[in-house]
């Protein structure tokens, strides 16, 4: 492909996001165009379909793998389905952007980023907060040296008091809970901005009555540069705040209602050379995620976030787990 070329699209899982975000950016990209939807319910692909004007309405994933126009496809289905969703569209020779999380297990994560490899496409990850309005200002700052070293991290990611349901319920196809929801943004986050990786974790849960995963985590991160953090994702409270905190050893970059989708903020940067306020809004980055990724594709190089990065969140999710099951503090070792 050239980098004039068009990619033929595909989606399977037609929820929320791909109806709202994902099918929008595509139709609004210059690249894009969406060939098919798959859902088990013929009714609702023909609707989705006639919404975002898609070529085809399938309800047979391998039917749509089978496309010669459909050049990669979009995963949105519950997260046990992934893995191997995305090792099938890697045997079938197309590009994959997949909702997180890539998969339930590092070990499953592994086997869909060699997948990718082995069949040379490429495969992104959802994490469209990299994406909000100058976070790659937020990011230069941080790693220019700007703040000095950076000492803490503090997030809060919510969607307010907005309890798991559906499939979002069954460990079985969820994982974890807000976890796997929402908490695999902030840890991205922190990875994107800071450029280091998680060392260790420590994570208490907090649940509501009737429910199996959590609502509520709080979760401390030791990272490889020295930095700690501290992270509250719920869907189990009212009036939250989707904010951000950097502390470095000169200054800190303070960011205030940007942790969430269609929000409107600032980012009140505090150095020795002075205070400069950036507005910050995320009412676009799931356009830049498609975009990107096409451009990833059509350029050859890896997509931001990358299947390595799906693979390094889910290694953390991994030890999360695990500090829940023993209580205790758990190393994160990428890789083993």
């Amino acid at each position: 492909m050239t980098e004039d070329s068009s990619i033929g699209w595909g989606i399977v899982g037609l929820g929320r996001i791909a109806d709202t975000e994902i099918a929008p950016a595509i139709t609004a990209s210059r690249r894009g165009v969406l060939r098919g939807v798959v859902s088990r319910d013929q009714g609702r692909a023909d609707a989705f379909a006639a919404r975002h004007a898609a070529a085809r309405a399938l309800v047979s994933y391998r039917d749509l793998l089978a496309d010669p126009e459909v050049d990669a496809v979009y995963i949105a289905t519950p997260n046990a389905l992934h893995v191997d969703q995305v090792v099938a569209a890697a045997a079938a020779g197309k590009h994959v952007l997949c909702d997180k999380p890539l998969a339930l297990s590092a070990a499953d994560a592994r086997r869909a980023v060699a997948a990718c490899e082995r069949a040379g496409v490429r495969l992104g990850i959802t994490f469209q907060t990299r994406c909000h309005d100058n976070f790659g200002r937020f990011r230069e700052v941080i790693q220019d040296g700007s703040l000095g070293e950076i000492r803490v991290v503090q997030v809060e990611m919510s969607s307010g008091r907005t309890l798991l349901k559906g499939w979002r319920t069954d460990p079985g196809l969820a994982g974890l809970g807000v976890i796997n929801n929402i908490g695999v943004h902030a840890f991205d986050l922190i990875r994107f901005l800071l450029g280091a990786e998680v060392t260790e974790v420590t994570t208490l849960t907090g649940h509501e009555q009737g429910l199996v995963p959590e609502t509520l985590a709080l979760v401390l991160l030791r990272l490889d540069s020295g930095a700690l953090a501290c992270v509250n994702v719920n869907q189990s409270v009212a009036c939250p705040q989707a904010d951000i905190t950097v502390y470095g050893t000169k200054g800190r970059v303070v960011g205030r209602s940007c942790t969430r989708m269609n929000m409107t903020g600032l980012l009140e940067i505090l150095t020795p050379d002075g205070e400069t306020t950036l507005e910050t809004a995320s009412y676009h980055a799931y356009q830049r995620v498609v975009a990107g990724f096409e451009e990833a594709v059509l350029a050859g190089h890896q997509p931001s976030a990358s299947g390595q990065d799906g693979l390094r969140s889910v290694e953390l999710t991994d030890a999360i787990a695990e500090s829940l099951r023993t209580r205790r503090t758990v190393p994160v070792s990428p890789g083993l």
